[in-house]
């Protein structure tokens, strides 16, 4: 019978190298992460810049000390907190090797990042971001749809080159299966028939994704700037680290965060592991995002 110990730090990184790998898409939607500790009911102040213009020089209106753009703040409330949580019991664990040990962690981990993206996505209504850019059925969609959500935000005076765009598993099928992207090996890229990834289309880097929320705005897809939804993560410390085997704040370099717990029942022989997000959401720069939906 193979045994291992139960190391916690690499059980922690395990399962945040999955919660840091599916929450990847975030950088295109939201730019402020931070892994700082923080308590819960603690708000955060997110800068953006949401309008810079050029003028011309003029010594008296216009000068290098004149103020210009229009700098926002807005104020994030940590207020949501997602875990997953699991048991072993002293057998499940005696019996495991280190890579089934890998295996539960990194399915904590994706199953951790797909509930905080559901949760920030839910922000992408038409009440905040304004009336759908694109409102067709999903089997509908062909490369008119992207384009239009560029021209909007062209329109939006949105830089291109810094957007995104999601959609669900139906779009992205009608998408590949565009005679447009298929036939693209004809400019010498066929990614799209070789691998299934659409990669970018008219310059926006691509997402697919099934947790898109649909209940209040059908939501199939949307383009996004970086700046269009303000995100706050932190580390939500333990009152008492006496209670638990670990306790622990583990972060990427980006700023993405999680947290680790993990206690012991004695009269049971169950280890009780918790992974945890802490975050909050906003609403950001509102002509940033352009939202498709199905009638």
């Amino acid at each position: 019978m193979a045994t291992v110990s139960f190391n916690d730090t690499i059980f922690a990184q395990e399962a945040l190298s999955a919660f840091n790998a599916a929450l990847s898409p975030i950088s295109a939607f939201s730019r402020n992460i931070s892994s700082e500790a923080r308590n819960k009911g603690d708000a955060i102040v997110v800068p953006f810049i949401s309008a810079l213009t050029a003028t011309t020089f003029n010594a008296t209106t216009a000068n290098y000390q004149s103020g210009g753009g229009a700098v926002t703040s807005n104020t994030v409330s940590l207020n949501q907190h997602n875990i997953v949580t699991m048991d072993l019991t002293d057998i499940q664990v005696a019996n495991s090797s280190g890579a089934r040990f890998d295996a539960i962690a990194a399915q904590a981990g994706r199953a951790l990042a797909a509930k905080v993206l559901e949760n920030i996505w839910k922000v992408i209504t038409t009440s905040n971001f304004g009336v759908a850019t694109v409102t067709t059925s999903e089997a509908s969609y062909t490369l008119a749809q992207i384009i239009a959500f560029r021209k909007q935000l062209s329109l939006n005076n949105v830089p291109l080159d810094m957007v995104s765009c999601f959609f669900n598993p139906v779009v992205g099928a009608a998408l590949l299966g565009s005679s447009n992207v298929l036939q693209a090996y004809a400019l010498g890229d066929n990614s799209a028939v070789r691998t299934g990834s659409l990669g970018k289309l008219v310059g926006f880097d691509t997402y697919e994704t099934n947790i898109l929320p649909t209940a209040s705005t059908s939501l199939v897809s949307f383009a996004a700037h970086p700046d269009s939804i303000n995100l706050a993560m932190r580390y939500l410390a333990p009152q008492d680290t006496s209670m638990y085997l670990a306790a622990e704040q583990v972060s990427a370099p980006n700023g993405i965060t999680m947290g680790y717990r993990r206690s012991f029942d004695p009269a049971k022989g169950i280890h009780y592991g918790a992974f945890e997000c802490f975050y909050g959401v906003a609403t950001g720069l509102t002509l940033g995002l352009v939202l498709g939906t199905k009638p």
